[in-house]
Order: C-alpha cells, then sequence, then structure tokens
C-alpha cells in the first residue's frame, strides 16, 4: 500500500463502505419511520371510533363487561395493538396485555392531548408502558360522560408482537437485501474507482519509475537506493529523485564552474608556452632568411639547432595536449593485462640510460625480487614511468643520480622514483599536478615550463584506480610514488570513465 495508486484504491474502499453503512442506516430508520407513519394515519381514528361504539366506563367505574369483550375482539382482529383505558391524570386503568407485562402505572398526557386536539405531524410517538424509555405509534380519544372527559383510551399501534415480526422481517428481508445490494454496489464501485485511478496515475507511476531507475543508475548512494524502494509512494520518490538529482546538478554546476575556470587558466598557460616557441622559431627563421649568405656556417647550425629544439619542444607540448585530452575523454579504454612491472621498469630504464648519460646523472633500478604480476595497461603504465623518470633526469644537475625502485607489498606493488635534485619547495607541492603549472625555475635547468607530464601521470593512474604521492625537500631530493593492485579487478577492455 505504498504505492499512490494503493493509497487511493484503500481510501476509496473505507470510504465506500462508510458510505454505504451510513445509507443502510438510514434506509433502516426511513423504513421504521414510513412503516409507524403509514399505521398511524390508518389508524388515526381506531380509538375514537372504539369509544364512540363502547361505552368503557360507568361513571367512575369501569366497564368491566365491555373492556373484555373489546380486549376479546381486538386480540382476534388484530393481535399487534395494546389498549390501555387511562384517567385525566394518565394512571393506567386497565389494559389488554398479560399480568407482569406493563412496567408504567401512569402515562405522560402531553403526547395525548397533542393527538386529540393538536395539528399532528406523522409519526408522533407515544410512551410504551411495557417498555419504559421506549415509544411507539398510538391512537387515542377521549372518553366522555354528560360532556365531561373521564378519561382517555390510549391504543398502542405497534406492540411486543409486532415489534418482534417487524424484526424478523428485517433480519429476513430488509436487512440481508440492502446489505446484498449494498456490497455488490460497493465492490462495483471500487472496481470502477480503480479501474479510473490506474488511467489516472498511470503517467505518474511511469514517470516515478523512469527517475528512480535513473537516480539509481547514475549514483553510487547506497542510501538513496534503499530510501527509493521502500519509502512513501510515486510523489514522496519523484520528491526525493528531484532533491537529489537538484543537488547533483548544484554539484555539476560548481564542479563545471571550477572546470571552466581552470580551462580559462589553461588556455592562458597554454598561449604562453605555445608563444615562447613559436616566437622564437619565427625570429631565427626570419634571422636565416635575412642574413643567410651573411651567417658563417658554424652561426648557421648554431640558429638550426636552437629552431629545432624550440620545434621539438612546441611538438611535445601539443601531443601532451592531445594525450591529456584523451585520457580525459569518457570514452577512454584500459586494455587491461596481467604484466610483469619489474620487466616494465628495467626497459624503461634501460631506454633513458642515453639521456640521462648525456646529462651526467646516474640512473639505476632498485627492485625485490619476488615482485608478482599486477593488472594494467602495460602500454599507459610505460608512460607513466617514461614522464616520472624524464621529469627526475630534468631535474636532477649534474652527477646527481636518479632510482626507480620496485617493491612488493601486500596485495599491491609499490614503485618509487626518487632524485638527488633541488627539491620542490613546500607552497608547490600541492599544484605540481596541475595542467602546465609551472614551480620556481631555479628548480628547472632549462627554465622551460613544467608541461603535462605529471598531469598526465596523475590522470592515468586515475584510471588504474590508484593515486600518485610526493615527498620533496629542497636540497636534498624528490620522490614520487604509487602503487598497483596485484588484483585490481579491472576487466580487459572495459571503458572506464
Amino acid at each position: 500500500m505504498n504505492s499512490l495508486y494503493g493509497k487511493l484504491g484503500l481510501t476509496l474502499f473505507l470510504l465506500l463502505v462508510a458510505l454505504g453503512l451510513v445509507q443502510l442506516q438510514t434506509l433502516h430508520r426511513a423504513s421504521e419511520m414510513y412503516q409507524q407513519e403509514v399505521a398511524q394515519r390508518l389508524n388515526r381514528d381506531l380509538a375514537n371510533n372504539i369509544v364512540s361504539n363502547q361505552s368503557l366506563m360507568l361513571g367512575k367505574d369501569i366497564n368491566s363487561e365491555a373492556l373484555e369483550h373489546l380486549f376479546h375482539q381486538l386480540m382476534v382482529i388484530n393481535p399487534s395493538i395494546e389498549l390501555y383505558l387511562l384517567d385525566n391524570n394518565g394512571k393506567i386503568l386497565a389494559f389488554s396485555a398479560p399480568q407482569g407485562k406493563v412496567k408504567l402505572q401512569q402515562v405522560a398526557l402531553e403526547p395525548l392531548r397533542t393527538f386529540v386536539h393538536g395539528k399532528i405531524r406523522f409519526p408522533l410517538l407515544g410512551p410504551d408502558p411495557r417498555h419504559p424509555g421506549q415509544q411507539k405509534v398510538f391512537s387515542a380519544a377521549e372518553i366522555t360522560q354528560q360532556g365531561k372527559r373521564v378519561g382517555y383510551l390510549y391504543i398502542i399501534l405497534g406492540g411486543e408482537l409486532y415489534a418482534n415480526a417487524v424484526q424478523q422481517i428485517k433480519a429476513s428481508y430488509i436487512l440481508s437485501a440492502a446489505s446484498g445490494w449494498l456490497l455488490g454496489a460497493v465492490l462495483v464501485a471500487v472496481v470502477l474507482g480503480l479501474l479510473v485511478f490506474a488511467w489516472l496515475t498511470r503517467r505518474l507511476s511511469r514517470l516515478s519509475r523512469r527517475m528512480s531507475d535513473y537516480g539509481q543508475s547514475h549514483t553510487d548512494n547506497d542510501q538513496l537506493k534503499q530510501l527509493s524502494a521502500d519509502t512513501g509512494d510515486e510523489v514522496d520518490k519523484l520528491a526525493l529523485q528531484f532533491e537529489h538529482m537538484a543537488e547533483q546538478i548544484d554539484r555539476q554546476l560548481e564542479k563545471l564552474q571550477k572546470q571552466d575556470a581552470a580551462r580559462r587558466e589553461m588556455v592562458a598557460n597554454i598561449s604562453h608556452d605555445l608563444r615562447t616557441p613559436l616566437t622564437t622559431l619565427q625570429g631565427y627563421l626570419e634571422t636565416l632568411q635575412l642574413k643567410g649568405e651573411q651567417l658563417s656556417e658554424q652561426e648557421r647550425q648554431h640558429y638550426i639547432e636552437i629552431t629545432l629544439s624550440h620545434g621539438r619542444q612546441l611538438a611535445r607540448l601539443v601531443s601532451e595536449l592531445f594525450e591529456l585530452a584523451k585520457l580525459d575523454a569518457c570514452d577512454t579504454v584500459l586494455l587491461a593485462e596481467p604484466f610483469s612491472l619489474t620487466e616494465l621498469v628495467q626497459d624503461v630504464t634501460h631506454k633513458l640510460q642515453l639521456p640521462a648519460e648525456r646529462r651526467s646523472v646516474r640512473l639505476q633500478a632498485d627492485i625485490s625480487s619476488g615482485v608478482p604480476l599486477v593488472y594494467g595497461d602495460i602500454g599507459l603504465m610505460q608512460r607513466v614511468l617514461e614522464n616520472l623518470i624524464e621529469n627526475a633526469l630534468r631535474h636532477t644537475p649534474a652527477g646527481g643520480t636518479v632510482s626507480v625502485g620496485v617493491v612488493s607489498g601486500e596485495g599491491a606493488v609499490a614503485v618509487r622514483v626518487n632524485d638527488s635534485g633541488a627539491g620542490i619547495a613546500e607552497r608547490d607541492l600541492p599544484h605540481i599536478f596541475d595542467r602546465l603549472y609551472q614551480a620556481d625555475k631555479s628548480r628547472s635547468q632549462s627554465g622551460r615550463g613544467a608541461g603535462l607530464g605529471l598531469a598526465i601521470v596523475r590522470r592515468i593512474l586515475e584510471l588504474h584506480g590508484s593515486a600518485i604521492r610526493v615527498d620533496s625537500r629542497l636540497d636534498e631530493g624528490t620522490t614520487f610514488s604509487f602503487q598497483l593492485e596485484i588484483q585490481s579487478g579491472l576487466s580487459e577492455g572495459a571503458p572506464v570513465a
């Protein structure tokens, strides 16, 4: 009954049952009053006719013979009526009922006087001597002698036998028939009402299901899923989903605003980093064009080397921009497979030995024995190692050391890239993974921009469910470290958002 449809159906059923009970009670009451009115109208002059044809009083005494004959005739003709002979004060002098049945000794005369002299509004009820506190329809007439009233004839038109018969009729016919018709009407009304409610609420139910499915498929909030499944009807679920989606929209808007600010900052940084090599390229090419014949071969080669250097820098920056854009795309796919991180580290360090020797930097690999296989994209992990080692080589002075360590831990393999360079200032540490962030140039031998290498490293590790950590001290060196789980649970070719 948590659904809106169920609540409406239950409400309709209860309302119809309550209405049916009220109608049944009204029907019984109206039927009873109708029977009383008919009986009183038909027998309105009964008491007057009896008094006119019978001498019920002889002076102040009762005409016992006439009364006995009258009681006997009425019991034969109509046993449902009861006769009471009253004096002027309403005291019961005689009655046509078994001894011990009559409980009252005196009857209130107001209803009788209204019946005899007043304007009657049927049904008019009078006291029942056999049942104190109850009232029944009656007929009444004054008994007069020589123009003086000496008493009243009071006739109850629905006596005890009649009341019992009415109750039997109600139980056997009226009540059963009315209850049967009422039950049938309630069932028909409920069925029709449920069909109407189903037709009216079908779109609301469909919308609630769609929003619930959408909310559960776009969130990891288990509490929201439980509330959406167990709390309230469709309106409550819609309100819950609306509030959650509004919160998500607010968070997304805030995230978009931050991304837009970061994008503007990145565009400004990219413009600066692209403008510098482009301007240098243009300047040296123009010099070669204008003064080519005047330059010596040595000067010409020097200008060409500088031009090529800036061209390679520009190509590297553009390549990194495309690479990072691809990693940020929602359709990035990890080609996960088991591979040896030890062999990959050895291959990368061997590949970068020559650049290290050119810089007079010692590059070494410190690998523990028995390192297990890890799961991941070997191509992307190679890019991570190359970026970290190349970054360490660029910022390590001649005579320094860059070491790559691989250690097997509990459920994961840890990689550490350590250099003996100038270190990173503490204020720069939170920002070194930001795109195109340029730290203090004293740490960079070349004085060039920091580029996108570390941002690419962080994004690749995020796709592998890992994180990059950095520890650094000025004039002592820097260490980058990360871990790869031995059982990462990545499925080969699975798309990663």
